[in-house]
């Protein structure tokens, strides 16, 4: 799995990519909202009843079905409290994209395999490589915990940085052209590093 940081890059950068035109207040609850549907997922490592070993040794909560819950229950929110047209759509990309993106940055950890249809289907979904270096074992002492955290972020921010130039720069999408090129090519860098990594 990737670790809580790649995580919370992850909805931060959903977050940048779209700001709320609203208070600072809203902003940091909105962002805060947007980090923990990523970091959901990840529960069951605290709750017994979420634990794999509750469930046949199955992720459940990286499922479409669990990922999805909260996101869909926001859009849901939204709509009841008023939210309507372009904002509304705009918010339910974001929630739905931080919900996912816990899974999908999982998947590419090419570890373990992941039940995305539970409960409708068992089937363990594994990509035969990985090019996300899996999370360390939380301890302070643990050199791999550092070492792997680093090449994920040397992964993940580059590529995110380079999807906000994308995203929020389009405008300027010519004059960013060489700075999205080389933020690519640093991510590729440490994606080649996670890759040769014995999994």
């Amino acid at each position: 799995m990737s670790s809580f940081v790649g995580h919370s890059l992850a909805a931060f950068t959903i977050y940048a990519c779209d700001k709320p035109n609203q208070s600072l207040g809203h902003r940091v609850v909105w962002l805060a909202w947007l980090v923990t549907l990523a970091l959901v997922p990840d529960l069951d490592h605290f709750i017994p009843f979420l634990h794999p070993s509750a469930h046949d040794q199955l992720r459940v909560t990286h499922s479409l079905t669990f990922a999805l819950f909260l996101p869909i229950l926001t859009f849901v929110m939204l709509w009841i409290w008023g939210l309507r047209g372009k904002g509304l759509k705009s918010r339910s990309l974001q929630v739905i994209s931080a919900g996912l993106s816990n899974p999908i940055l999982d998947l590419f950890v090419g570890v373990l395999g992941i039940p995305l249809f539970w409960p409708f289907s068992r089937y363990l979904f594994k990509l035969p490589f990985g090019i996300l270096p899996s999370a360390g074992l939380l301890s302070l002492t643990n050199y791999y915990l550092y070492k792997n955290l680093f090449i994920e972020l040397g992964v993940l921010i580059p590529l995110f940085l380079s999807i906000y130039l994308g995203v929020k720069k389009r405008e300027a999408l010519t004059d960013n052209i060489y700075k999205i090129s080389g933020l690519l090519a640093i991510s590729g860098g440490f994606m080649i590093w996670a890759f040769s990594l014995v999994r």
